[in-house]
C-alpha cells in the first residue's frame, strides 16, 4: 500500500487495510515531511525525508484506528483503517463499493465516515445473489 504525500496532503486521506499489511509514505513534495503516528494501535515516527527518497515501510499488525499525521504540516492528516477481515472496501466517488465473495450469512456493516462517525446496518448474504445496501446519514 502506498499514501503519498502530495500538495501538502496525504493521498488518500482515509485508507482500509487488512491487518497484517503494510504501507510507505512517499513524499513527492519539494519540501521535507516528517510522517509520526501516537495512535495505540500503531507508534511510528519516520523522521525527515525529502522528495524521492525512500520512505520506510510501516506494519499494521493489529486492528483498530492509526491517526497520522505530517510534524512538520500539521494540516496533514490521513487515518488508516486496519481490519482483521477480508471484507472491506473503500467507496467509490459516488459512495458505491462492492465486496465480492462474501459468504452466505447474516452481517452487520460499518461505514467510517472522514469525520470519524461510524454508520452501520444489518445485511443478509445469500448464495448465488446480488445485496444491496444504503447506509444513510
Amino acid at each position: 500500500r502506498s499514501i503519498r504525500q502530495e500538495g501538502y496532503q496525504f493521498r488518500p486521506s482515509l485508507a482500509a487495510v487488512q491487518t497484517g499489511a503494510s504501507a510507505e509514505f512517499p513524499n513527492a513534495d519539494d519540501e521535507f515531511h516528517n510522517v509520526f503516528s501516537y495512535s495505540r494501535v500503531r507508534r511510528f515516527d519516520l523522521g525527515r525525508f525529502r522528495k524521492n527518497e525512500p520512505s520506510p515501510r510501516i506494519d499494521f499488525t493489529k486492528p483498530g484506528l492509526v491517526k497520522i499525521y505530517c510534524e512538520i504540516h500539521q494540516h496533514m492528516r490521513c487515518i488508516v483503517l486496519v481490519l482483521d477481515t477480508p471484507w472491506f472496501a473503500t467507496t467509490k466517488e459516488d459512495g458505491g463499493f462492492t465486496l465480492p465473495k462474501v459468504p452466505a450469512g447474516d452481517y452487520t456493516l460499518k461505514a467510517l465516515l472522514p469525520s470519524g462517525k461510524t454508520l452501520q446496518t444489518g445485511v443478509t448474504v445469500r448464495d448465488g445473489q446480488t445485496s444491496r445496501v444504503s447506509l444513510g446519514q
